[in-house]
Formats: C-alpha cells, structure tokens, sequence
C-alpha cells in the first residue's frame, strides 16, 4: 500500500534561494511512480507555490500553516482571518510603525513601506546562504503587490516585521483570537511575526489529509 508523504517547500523541496534541485524533483516524480501519494506542507499562500512547483507532480497541499487543505483540484478545508480581525490586524500594525503583507490565496498584499525596510532584512535572513547579497524583497516576494487593499476578508495570515521582540509578545496580548507566531530566526532573534487562524496547525491539516486516503 502507498504512503503519503509531506514535505515543506523552502529550505527542503526548494533550496533558499527558490530553486528545485533536480534530486529533488526526481525523487518527488520516484515516489508517485511508486505508488505514493505526495503533498506539500508549507507556511506558504497557494498563491506562493508557482508553476514550476506544481509541474514537478503533486497530489496536493497544506497551506497557510495549516489553514489550508487541496486534494488534486478540490479545496477540502480554508479557514481565513476574518475581515474585523484582518482590520484589526492592519490598524495595530500602522498604530505601532510595523510593516507588514498580508498572505491570501489571491496575493500578497504588502504595506506601504514593506520593501523599503524589508529589503535589510531580507538580507540578515539570508546572511549565510548564497548570493545573500542579491537578496530583496522583489526577488524573495516575486508576485507581492503594493498598493492593494489592506482591509480583506481572503487572509490566511498576516506576517510582520519586529522592530523588536516586545511586538511578538504584545501581539500575543493583543490578539488572544488568533494565532501569534515568529519566523526568520529562533525565540528572540526572530525577524518576522505572524498572526493566524487560532487553532489550526499542520498537524490538525495532516490529519484531514490522511482521512481522505
């Protein structure tokens, strides 16, 4: 009997600069072969797992962190941010000069100045991989749009960038509704915040997953 297997995309399908091994692709294409079913699992947007992704053969995805489940063409579970959390989202993070993007399926949607003080930190976060310095937003966020609405009812998450830890623990206090979180770094050398849907992880997203086969 095949298995189902789960795998995140950076750093493990893609190496951190968006590129697909070909060891990579060939064993992904190896294991459907043999039977097994394949899907990814990854903190990334639909919107964020470009073609070439899907062309290597997938059976489906966990996305959002879990908050989002496709079985081949068929969207089994999405649970979104509300559109008052969303706003509420967005008005904390102006009120305390955090830029942030906001991860739907339809885009990411970025603040007004999220290139200008992401750029720096996307290069920290790519520090020690190669080719750190030709690292920016643009290249790391190809299909990022500014000017957008901010206020919207299609989020899956919303990241930030921390000024300094203290906005990570604020967040949690501030939305007791939502998930808080950090990335790019670990505890209190984290780069980003994130904020969710409350209960929901990948865990709970592998499950739904493994009751469909």
């Amino acid at each position: 009997m095949g298995k189902v297997i789960f795998i995140d995309i950076d750093g493990t399908l893609l190496d951190y600069e968006n590129k697909l091994p070909a060891s990579a692709d060939r064993a992904i294409k190896e294991a459907r072969k043999n039977g097994h079913r394949v899907y990814i699992c990854t903190g990334r947007s639909e919107v964020e797992v470009y073609d070439y992704i899907w062309d290597i053969g997938l059976d489906g995805m966990i996305g959002g962190n879990g908050s989002y489940v496709k079985d081949e063409d068929t969207v089994v579970m999405h649970q979104l941010i509300t559109l008052e959390q969303c706003k509420h989202i967005v008005d904390w993070c102006h009120s305390r000069n955090l830029e942030f993007y906001l991860e739907s399926n339809n885009g990411l949607f970025a603040s007004k100045n999220f290139e200008e003080k992401g750029n720096p930190v996307i290069k920290v976060y790519y520090q020690r991989k190669e080719n750190a310095s030709e690292q920016t937003v643009r290249t790391v966020f190809p299909e990022m749009i500014y000017g957008g609405e901010l206020y919207r009812d299609d989020c899956n998450k919303v990241s930030f960038i921390l000024n300094s830890y203290q906005d990570h623990l604020d967040s949690i206090k501030e939305f007791p509704d939502l998930k808080p979180g950090t990335w790019g770094g670990a505890g209190e050398i984290a780069l980003f915040g994130d904020l969710g849907v409350k209960g929901i992880d990948k865990a709970h997203a592998i499950d739904d997953v493994l009751n469909l086969c």
